[in-house]
């Protein structure tokens, strides 16, 4: 049973529509209050955001109409939408549903003429960005933009549908197998602003798939931020498995942070979880497909580095990944698509215009050029093989890449805006005590990801993995070609460049080093001891790099003084007993005699607040590798 089909015309900005039955009301008008947040309103707007430039510029032709139509009951729906044309021919039309999933690009309707397009979506709860919890809103977006298709009206803020212009929409449930999608930022449904610059529009490869299916809905409940870990601990998955029934897909395409986990090793952690994917899905009757994650712009060595190193002069961070991926496949009889191979060798071959297809100073990160390029690349690999399920739903459409297709015209500069600050702490493992206040400083500096809900706060803090929050917080950036000092730290390790900037920095206390014969080792997954701890932070904090040798006993002491670890040792002063030669010297291996107590996950960021506050004027700028995600 339809909906009551809505109709919009020109002009209809400040109407609100009301269905048959109670169904619910449609917004035809949502992007006059758009706002430049990248927060939950974002997705409550059909994923979109207002841009605020610099100089006050209007782009009629870059504006977008955004309809929200309410549904009774979360479920899939097919989606009639008709557009009728005026006096003027409308070019160059896109149409978006949901948080921003390409349904349809490149469309002309010539004047007087008509176009309609039918497609299914999927409406289900999901959790927003920089949230912790469940939005359960029933709801489909619709959203379109194009050249002559809207006009400014003197009496509103955006552009409105022009007079001689008519949509008509029309929604009815209806169930269809769903495409769920599992993954990371690299995939996500991100959102974009309005005006809209594809180039400069952060887009994940799994919200341009729906141009290429029928008869079937896309649901993207990737997020950003995500591991394979955290895409089941953070209630994302639940979701999943509370609706896929037998006949549905499911994508599975991780990597990107879970190499930044060393529990989530390319063939332990990773690999495993994998296979516990594939395993759900076949219990339930659902197929799955696996992903090599995609490949973050190449890392290039000169030919000298090349040579010393042993290395391709071209490498990936991502490699092991992708061949954990592989075998992950290939053991659980899931369809493996090569993401990575594919993505690495269109990098290397464009050379210096890989940017293009990237979000501005990103590596990581497409744009919708990008995402779309990988999107029709999945499809194309799917199509290869007979036996591979999303073929069932396959509209046999190809991308059109060419210079005339795509949109490649830069937004002007941008006034710059960030949720991070003012947002409610997403973690849910967080206790309300003194560490709280800690713990938002250190969100507000930018040391935390705001895109996931566990914090693990009482967790013991690895060596290795401190790092990364420590050059976030200092704006360090990691230094590569890692050149192979400790034999357990490899050259494609994501921890690798900070070992190396470390070691150039000379920010590594060498009784923190373990020897074994003439090999030494760093230590990455062993417990950060307190006296670490401080050596890190102190050392760094002389900026005479010759003076850094400083001994941990000095460092505990300088930390303790600044307050760094001072609030945990009052009252606890025989834990760190500086006159106790015997507390910082002991028998035994030299990388023991880091003598504290090990630090907490939460105590080590609250400390790093400290240092931020004690040093100030580090400015703003996060390093270039610190890969903060795009919050969709």
């Amino acid at each position: 049973m339809f909906l009551k089909n809505f109709s919009i015309c020109g002009g209809a900005a400040d109407s609100t529509f009301t269905t048959e039955k109670g169904y619910g009301t449609w917004e035809p008008d949502m992007a006059r209050t758009l706002k430049p947040t990248a927060s939950e309103q974002a997705l409550k707007s059909g994923g979109w955001n207002r841009r605020v430039f610099e100089k006050n510029e209007c782009f009629p032709d870059r504006e977008v109409l955004i309809i929200k139509a309410e549904v009774p009951v979360f479920g899939t729906y097919r989606v009639i939408v008709r557009i009728t044309s005026g006096s003027d021919k409308v070019e160059n039309l896109i149409l978006f549903a949901g948080r921003r999933n390409l349904i349809d690009r490149g469309v002309v309707i010539e004047a007087g003429g008509s176009y309609e397009k039918e497609f299914h979506t999927a409406v289900t709860p999901y959790i927003p960005a920089l949230s912790s919890r469940r939005c359960e809103e029933k709801a489909v977006y619709i959203s379109l933009t194009g050249e002559n298709l809207l006009a400014y009206d003197e009496n509103v803020v955006s552009p409105v549908l022009r007079d001689d212009i008519s949509v008509d929409i029309a929604i009815e449930e209806k169930e269809v197998p769903v495409i769920w999608i599992a993954g990371d930022s690299t995939l996500t449904d991100q959102n974009a602003g309005v005006p809209y610059f594809p180039k400069d529009s952060c887009g994940g490869w799994a919200q341009m798939l729906s141009m290429f299916i029928q008869g079937a809905a896309v649901c993207n409940m990737a997020h950003s931020g995500l591991t394979s870990n955290c895409f089941r601990d953070d209630g994302h998955y639940a979701i999943v498995q509370e609706l896929i029934k037998s006949g549905d897909l499911l994508v599975i395409q991780f990597g990107h942070n879970d190499q930044k986990r060393r529990n989530l090793s390319a063939f332990k952690g990773y690999y495993n979880n994998l296979l516990r994917y594939v395993e759900e899905a076949d219990a339930v009757g659902a197929k799955a497909i696996i992903c090599s994650p995609i490949s973050r712009i190449p890392l290039t060595l000169s030919e000298g580095e090349a040579r010393e190193l042993d290395m391709p002069r071209h490498y990936s961070l991502l490699s092991s990944y992708a061949k954990a991926a592989r075998k992950a496949a290939e053991n659980s009889n899931a369809f493996f698509v090569d993401l990575h191979e594919f993505t690495f060798d269109k990098w290397v071959s464009v050379s210096d215009r890989a940017s293009d297809f990237f979000i501005k100073g990103d590596i990581t990160h497409t744009n919708d050029l990008g995402a779309m390029l990988i999107a029709d690349r999945f499809i194309e690999e799917c199509r290869k093989a007979p036996d591979c399920s999303i073929n069932d739903y396959d509209n046999g459409r190809a991308a059109d890449f060419s210079e005339k297709s795509f949109d490649m015209e830069e937004a002007p500069k941008e006034i710059p805006a960030s949720d991070f600050p003012g947002i409610e702490l997403p973690y849910v493992d967080i206790p309300k005590i003194r560490d709280c206040i800690f713990i938002n400083e250190a969100l507000k500096y930018g040391i935390l990801d705001p895109c996931v809900m566990h914090l693990h706060p009482d967790d013991e803090m690895p060596r290795a993995q401190f790092l990364m929050s420590m050059f976030k917080a200092f704006r360090k950036t990691g230094v590569r070609p890692y050149h192979k000092k400790y034999a357990d730290i490899a050259v494609d390790e994501w921890d690798s460049g900070y070992v190396q900037a470390l070691i150039d920095e000379n920010l590594i206390d060498d009784i923190t080093i373990k020897r074994i014969g003439d090999k030494q080792f760093f230590r990455p997954d062993d417990a950060l001891s307190y006296g670490e701890y401080a050596s890190f932070l102190i050392r760094f904090m002389e900026k005479d790099k010759s003076k850094r040798n400083i001994s941990m006993e000095e460092c505990l002491k300088k930390a303790y003084d600044l307050d760094i670890i001072g609030d945990i040792c009052k009252g606890n002063e025989n834990d760190f007993d500086f006159d106790n030669d015997d507390e910082i010297i002991s028998d035994g291996p030299d990388y023991k005699m880091a003598g504290c107590p090990y630090i907490s996950r939460a105590r080590a960021y609250r400390g790093l607040a400290r240092v931020m506050d004690i040093i100030g004027g580090m400015g703003t700028a996060l390093p270039a590798d610190a890969e903060v995600h795009p919050a969709h």
